[in-house]
């Protein structure tokens, strides 16, 4: 290959690379020039407001939750405001705003003797989060601390606040276990419910009707839109989006009835409930012992909830839907509507009472009564309560029946009351103890059983609605504790509760009236006695519950009572339902029918009895 053949090559081959190159920094220098152009005019609006966005600092507004109102409110007049707001500040920052951590640790070395805080322990749930998050340093922080905060900006680099607005729970312990109380979202709580709207930074109801509520009360939160300087200075702020408030609620409770009977619990461990038959509507649910929710609405809790978690005596614990117990006498309820369903006995049938009952067999076991009573029909029986005449009626109805009807009567289901928490009671069968203890069912069981006592375990709400069922000859409707949900000014109904029927039992107007007679003679001349004070006619049953306990040399009883006024052979739309447990009470006849008696006499005094006041009976200015 000649010299002038080789220089062609080579020359064609440079020209080749050339045209390579001149191409890929013509597409290199294209594609720039056609971003440039992207960002510069088609896409510019856009980052010029992520750029404005980088000089914002956005301030969450809080939203005021919705007010809690008793039955009594009507629109423009309120009545007893249960739950309601009071001004206030959080103190906030955003932990990525700070120049280094060491910055940010003196900043807040700074401004723990203002606010007081523990610091490492602070540290610790900043470095738990996203460092991008506003981080609640302090909640309710008085004017006078923002005052100061704000008069040295210098000393206090990146400390925020906003208004918040504090749960005020008016009436402290009375009211605790209905509404509850609000707290800050915990992770596992905003990684479930983030999807749903809520934020990091707010409150939500942790039970009762805060909790079961939460998205009617909660409101939705606004902002304040801060403009800042490279070093993050206040240029200047604005309302970005103002907060709407939370609707407000109005509940069936009366809050007199429920004082009444909070205060009737005074130093005992217990439970009221009080029911509207007609309608399911709950007067009064009182559980003692109690708390304070305005003791733990703010975010240094802790300590009080451990001490109250770790408190023997359970205030947390509503005891009229999350405990169960013996119902004991009660249950004779029960009992009888067994044996007169099934044709196993008629009203008139006697037994004698020697003041026990001897169960034969390989060895016999003899069964008490609390006293000889002779001679009772079924009526009698119920009203004196007479153990002997139950188990011979137990006997000869048998086991299988009695678990039937109190299965019917709902008292192993739940009453889907609006407020979490509910558990169901618990009736035994014979197959359950075989496989529980390993032992087939004996007499001795049925005995028990036909009294209330043994397995058997009800809650405080279930057997009140199983009386709701017997008054309204059958029908059982379902408890709620929301009447009405308002907009936040109150001119707009959102919601009514409406009756509904959760169960219907057809049981024969002769079971129905002799369980009605029996229960008035408790009260006429039985061991309901206490309520014959009363100026309408009532009806009752106590029970005394045998059970084991550490208290009164290892052994104590609790006390029931179950009982409705006004008395009728007929359903009333104005029948209230009263059931009353005390722990360790001892007797129902001396501990809860006393309690009773007091509710049921704030009932009268509050105007609950229509056709009694209609009569001229009772002179009450209110008509419920």
């Amino acid at each position: 290959m000649n010299q002038t053949s080789l220089k062609t090559r080579m020359l064609e081959a440079f020209r080749k690379r050339m045209y390579v190159f001149f191409i890929s920094v013509s597409s290199i220098f294209a594609i720039l020039v056609l971003q440039l152009i992207n960002l510069q005019l088609v896409q510019g609006k856009e980052y010029s407001l992520k750029a404005q966005m980088n000089m914002e600092n956005n301030i969450p507004i809080p939203a005021a939750r919705g007010e809690i109102y008793d039955r009594d409110f009507q629109r423009g007049v309120s009545g007893t405001v249960l739950v309601s707001n009071r001004p206030s500040f959080n103190l906030t920052m955003v932990p990525k705003n700070f120049e280094s951590e060491a910055a940010m640790i003196e900043v807040l070395e700074r401004l723990r003797p203002l606010i007081g805080f523990d610091l490492q322990n602070t540290l610790a749930d900043i470095k738990k989060g996203n460092p991008w998050e506003r981080y609640l340093l302090k909640d309710d922080v008085s004017f006078d601390v923002i005052v100061k905060i704000a008069s040295h900006k210098n000393i206090y680099p990146n400390i925020h606040w906003e208004d918040a607005p504090i749960r005020v729970y008016n009436y402290s312990d009375v009211m605790a276990h209905v509404i509850g109380y609000t707290g800050s979202l915990n992770k596992e709580e905003y990684n479930v419910l983030k999807d749903q709207g809520y934020k990091y930074y707010q409150t939500i109801g942790k039970i009762g009707i805060e909790k079961q509520y939460d998205a009617h009360l909660r409101g939705e939160d606004g902002f304040i839109r801060r403009i800042v300087d490279v070093r993050n200075r206040v240029e200047g702020e604005e309302i970005g989006k103002s907060p709407t408030g939370g609707n407000n609620i109005v509940l069936t409770i009366d809050y007199e009835v429920q004082a009444a009977a909070h205060d009737a619990l005074e130093g005992s461990s217990g439970a009221v409930m009080v029911l509207k038959a007609s309608t399911g509507e709950i007067i009064a649910m009182v559980s003692r012992p109690g708390y304070d929710p305005n003791e733990i609405i703010s975010k240094e809790n802790s300590g009080i909830i451990r001490e109250l978690n770790s408190n023997p005596s359970k205030p947390f614990l509503n005891r009229t839907i999350q405990s169960r117990y013996p119902p004991a006498s009660t249950f004779k309820i029960v009992t009888s509507i067994a044996a007169l369903e099934t044709e196993k006995t008629y009203p008139e049938k006697t037994y004698y009472c020697p003041g026990k009952y001897t169960l034969k067999g390989y060895v016999d076991t003899d069964f008490y009564c609390f006293k000889t009573h002779g001679t009772l029909d079924l009526y009698w029986a119920l009203g004196k309560s007479c153990s002997v005449y139950f188990y011979n009626l137990g006997m000869a109805v048998g086991p299988t029946m009695i678990m039937k009807y109190a299965s019917y009567m709902g008292l192993d289901e739940l009453t889907k009351v609006d407020i979490p928490g509910e558990i169901a009671g618990f009736i035994p069968s014979q197959r359950w103890k075989l496989k529980t203890f390993g032992q087939p069912w004996f007499d001795g069981d049925t005995i028990n059983m036909s009294i209330g006592q043994g397995f058997l375990a009800v809650t405080p709400i279930a057997l009140a609605n199983m009386m709701c069922g017997i008054v309204n000859n059958g029908i059982v409707y379902k408890t709620h504790l929301v009447k009405e949900i308002y907009t936040p000014d109150n001119r707009t109904v959102l919601q009514s509760s409406k009756k509904e029927k959760l169960r219907e039992v057809p049981l024969s107007p002769v079971t129905l009236n002799t369980i009605k007679q029996g229960m008035r003679y408790s009260v006429q001349g039985g061991t309901s006695g206490w309520l014959s004070r009363l100026k309408v006619p009532a009806a009752g049953k106590t029970g005394t519950a045998q059970t084991r306990s550490n208290r009164k040399e290892n052994f104590s009883q609790h006390a029931w009572f179950l009982g409705f006024a006004p008395y009728s052979d007929q359903p009333s739309e104005n029948t209230i339902v009263v059931c009353v447990f005390i722990e360790f009470g001892q007797w129902g006849a001396s501990a809860a029918a006393p309690v009773a008696e007091r509710v049921f006499a704030k009932l009268i005094e509050q105007g609950y009895f229509r056709e009694y006041s209609q009569q001229g009976n009772l002179n009450v200015q209110q008509i419920k």
